[in-house]
């Protein structure tokens, strides 16, 4: 078999078995839900106090703006997992004892990825069709209109967002968590830096271009128009802005030169990451080095003690009485003990300024870090059984789901307690036992979450993305509705606290009959 055949049925195999699978629903629907959100007129595209007619023309741009912006959020960390699940399933080490070569086979990743989101962005074109049929205020229902948007910047973005995931793939620091908080930030920073500088160099997206052409259309239309534009949403009813009518934009070959540019960007992503790409190496040197680095203790041989351990030591002559107590230092081992010094290092110091600290500082600054910073830890929780392959072993034991499953999310509260501690007990002396309760309830809420998330989706991704955004938008910027950590008043004003603990009750029934269903496979 050639290898243009070989990688024609690899990216064939691969694209069919991701949307054979439940999360390429998940990606379905919440693309149906932007679009549901476009027609209410939640989210659109607005002017300042101008607003476009509903045509072809400006539903086509408006649809597609959406697309090449939201899609690629989320698309990138449903399509991030290509490199991953080959070599977590062992077909890598297959891969790699055949003649295909590095960059042929993260160009055959990337075709893959951008297939799955060509399709995303496809449901969105259709959305944008019904949209024109429900919200029509003018003209005729043309198609040919409606489509160059989503041809000329929704596809090239995607073609850009897929290589960027195999890039992720590909660089040993950015394959896991951290890499999926990276892209959040480089997503930002890849809608803002267009806008900021006006340059098409970096405009992967097409806003910058889109919007440049728009607005010289609005000033010839509306010479009042102060440039202001607001993609997502605004507040104000949209009928409380001017209608003008959009006619479309002329797509010149210079337009159409600038979104290859994405195109290029996303090849030099792929023959970069070529170069850095271990191609499924097995042997891993720098691990086994790092195994027989002195003083690193690798099992039951002799060693000092890390504060983690000794901590444990002592935890153990508590626990060690029961068969809870039992499973549940061990779980407590399997989370801490794997992780560096410097880890541990950066957890006490925050603890301890939040001794020190004032107690509305340490609540408004402190207790966002010391939320986020156990991330990766909670992320594991109920996925390690899978990922380690031990579950067959593991679930094979006496009441799988009544020991081992309470034990996992103990231990996970315990770590959520043990990082706010400090500044729960300066607010008890404070007398604030409202707030206490309400951080309580963040810290039973977040564990719970990673629990259930792990149980459901077999993998740490879905955890860490949704937990990411979440606190990225509540603690981090005090939205009252989403900040379970209780950071400010007006979330428990708004009665969040009570919102979070219906939620940490329904998402531990999830995980138990998530569990259940499991086994029952």
């Amino acid at each position: 078999m050639s290898a243009s055949r070989t990688l024609f049925h690899l990216i064939r195999a691969d694209v069919l078995e991701r949307t054979r699978r439940r999360s390429f629903l998940v990606i379905v629907a919440a693309t149906l839900f932007l679009g549901y959100l476009v027609v209410n007129g939640t989210i659109g595209l607005h002017l300042g106090r101008y607003r476009g007619v509903m045509n072809a023309p400006w539903i086509g741009l408006m649809m597609a703006l959406c697309g090449t912006t939201f899609v690629s959020l989320f698309g990138f960390y449903a399509v991030k997992n290509a490199v991953a699940r080959d070599r977590q399933t062992g077909v890598g080490q297959v891969l790699a004892g055949t003649p295909i070569g590095k960059l042929p086979y993260l160009a055959a990743k990337a075709l893959s990825n951008f297939l799955v989101l060509a399709v995303v962005i496809a449901l969105l074109a259709l959305a944008a069709i019904l949209l024109l049929l429900i919200r029509r205020e003018a003209g005729t229902v043309d198609v040919r209109a409606l489509l160059p948007p989503f041809f000329f910047l929704a596809l090239p973005a995607m073609f850009f967002t897929a290589a960027l995931a195999v890039f992720f793939e590909s660089m040993p620091g950015l394959r896991g968590g951290l890499g999926n908080i990276a892209f959040f930030f480089l997503w930002i920073l890849l809608l803002i830096l267009p806008l900021a500088t006006r340059s098409l160099w970096t405009d992967v997206t097409g806003v910058r271009l889109a919007m440049d052409r728009l607005q010289t259309d609005i000033r010839a239309l509306a010479p009042d128009y102060d440039g202001h534009f607001t993609l997502g949403i605004e507040n104000g009813a949209p009928h409380d802005k001017i209608p003008l009518r959009w006619r479309g934009m002329d797509w010149t070959a210079q337009d159409i030169g600038w979104r290859l540019l994405p195109l290029g960007w996303a090849v030099a992503l792929i023959a970069f990451a070529a170069l850095v790409f271990d191609r499924f190496d097995v042997k891993a040197p720098h691990r086994e080095k790092s195994a027989r680095r002195p003083g690193r203790r690798t099992g039951s041989g002799n060693g000092l003690l890390k504060p983690p351990e000794l901590a444990l030591r002592l935890l153990a002559v508590v626990l060690d009485r029961t068969r809870f107590g039992r499973m549940l230092l061990a779980e407590l081992r399997l989370m801490l003990q794997a992780l560096p010094w410097w880890w541990h290092g950066v957890a006490v110091t925050l603890w301890v300024f939040t001794l020190i600290e004032d107690p509305a500082f340490s609540r408004a600054a402190l207790l966002p870090c010391l939320s986020l910073w156990p991330m990766f830890l909670w992320s594991a929780m109920g996925t390690k059984e899978i990922r380690e392959r031990t579950w067959p072993v593991l679930f094979s034991c006496p009441r799988p789901v009544a020991r081992q499953l309470p034990a996992l999310w103990t231990a996970g509260a315990l770590v959520a307690y043990a990082m706010v501690s400090g500044l729960m007990v300066r607010l008890l002396i404070a007398g604030d036992l409202g707030v206490v309760l309400a951080i309580g309830a963040g810290a039973l809420f977040v564990p719970t979450l990673a629990l259930a998330l792990g149980v459901w989706s077999g993998g740490s991704t879905a955890f860490e993305i949704v937990y990411f955004l979440a606190w990225y938008l509540g603690p981090l910027q005090h939205m009252p509705a989403l900040d379970f950590m209780a950071t400010g008043d007006a979330s428990i004003l708004a009665g969040t606290p009570v919102i979070v603990l219906l939620l940490t009750t329904l998402l531990g029934l999830a995980a138990v009959f998530g569990r259940l269903r499991f086994l029952r496979l």
